[in-house]
């Protein structure tokens, strides 16, 4: 029998809601590293790094970390030009792959990403932050997904994402359970509570705890957060999403505008 519980189809585990409502406060807020693999995003940086700023959480309880991997646009430039103005800590490390595919959505190699995301991983480690918050290059998150993921105090949760822009399914979001041998995206769910799945990604909080286990990225033909998911339920580590918070996916086909390109996220008040 799995140490873990795996949901069947149209049956979900779903958290008692006084777990999910309550004071919006964090007492003694802990330290949080941001970030993740990044390339090629350059068209989209700027955006992304304002929407963290924009997060209702003490910055100098944040950290970030940015893994930059064989890009030929200048998003280096850019998270140079971020680290120089944020009064956060900024990580930036260069792993370059030598990986010749197009840097498009679905284009990536799976078995790379895995390498990249456990960099950030033993960043996390070397730090001195309690959570890690991965959140993809093209998710903006809202203000209060972080405390609002913080406050329910588990080992992995994720806010909502809908993917099925570039799927042409409705209702595809980035949380999905295990049917046979193949995961299946949950499209029958409560919104506004948190519920369990056996996988997610795009954007998702993870507690030390969970790292310091010896939990990691994996290549799985389903993505390197199949593999992370699969080695945490494996452990008897839970997994959950809060369907009440929602990021935005932006993507590729969309472009910023001039403004945003040349670092809007430096506008007056924006690294405060």
């Amino acid at each position: 029998m799995s140490p873990f519980n795996t949901l069947v189809h149209k049956k979900i585990i779903v958290m008692p809601t006084e777990r999910v409502s309550g004071d919006d406060s964090i007492i003694n807020p802990p330290r949080v590293l941001i970030g993740c693999p990044v390339r090629n995003r350059g068209w989209i940086l700027p955006r992304y790094l304002r929407s963290l700023l924009e997060l209702e959480y003490p910055q100098h309880c944040i950290e970030y970390a940015f893994v930059v991997n064989d890009s030929t646009d200048d998003t280096l430039g850019i998270l140079q030009e971020f680290a120089r103005s944020s009064i956060s800590p900024v990580h930036i490390t260069i792993k370059n792959m030598g990986s010749r595919r197009p840097s498009s959505r679905g284009a990536y190699n799976i078995g790379n990403l895995a390498i990249l995301r456990n960099i950030l991983l033993q960043i996390f480690l070397s730090s001195e932050c309690s959570h890690l918050f991965s959140v993809d290059s093209d998710i903006l998150v809202t203000p209060d997904s972080l405390s609002a993921l913080l406050r329910l105090n588990l080992p992995i949760v994720s806010l909502l994402v809908r993917n099925d822009h570039h799927l042409g399914d409705l209702g595809y979001y980035n949380i999905s359970q295990l049917q046979g041998d193949h995961y299946r995206p949950v499209q029958d769910f409560p919104r506004g509570g948190v519920i369990q799945v056996d996988c997610t990604g795009a954007a998702y909080l993870i507690q030390r705890g969970v790292i310091e286990m010896g939990v990691r990225y994996y290549p799985h033909r389903q993505g390197e957060d199949v593999g992370f998911c699969e080695d945490a339920r494996a452990r008897g580590i839970s997994i959950w999403c809060h369907t009440g918070v929602e990021g935005s996916h932006v993507m590729t086909g969309a472009r910023c505008s001039k403004e945003t390109q040349t670092g809007a996220f430096l506008k007056e008040g924006g690294a405060t």
